[in-house]
């Protein structure tokens, strides 16, 4: 499952996101893992999450961002939950050119049962692709 949260900043969704993970690490089975580009968000979090700085790896563009989560993914088969916080500035993309990362991440999610959540700051309309996700 891929959960999007799209929208201005200020809207709330970073809120949303903390909510959720905290609620989710509570009654997963599995690991639940946070992924930022600062280390702001670390203290509202729940002690049982894995939380990743993206910034302390040298992570440039949507590809190499993919490539990343995989590497995350499959260095620990118990991860049943992955946020990302911010897409858009982690990976330096607008919201309208993810559409292959996010078929990316569909396969991740088929093959290995992950769930994600994912926040995007977005001014105008929700791209067509993202629409399913929301």
């Amino acid at each position: 499952m891929i959960k999007v949260f799209y929208g201005k900043k200020g809207t709330g969704k970073t809120k949303n996101m903390l909510e959720n993970a905290n609620g989710i690490v509570a009654s997963s089975a599995g690991n639940v893992v946070y992924i930022d580009d600062s280390n702001e968000l670390l203290i509202k979090l729940d002690k049982k999450i894995r939380f990743i700085n993206v910034k302390d790896y040298p992570v440039v563009g949507s590809g190499a961002f993919l490539g990343f989560i995989c590497g995350v993914a499959s260095q620990n088969y118990d991860i049943e939950t992955i946020f990302i916080d911010g897409l858009t500035y982690i990976v330096g993309e607008d919201a309208t050119s993810l559409e292959s990362f996010f078929k990316g991440l569909e396969t991740i999610t088929d093959d290995n049962k992950l769930n994600f959540f994912i926040s995007i700051n977005g001014d105008g309309e929700v791209p067509a692709y993202l629409k399913n996700y929301i």
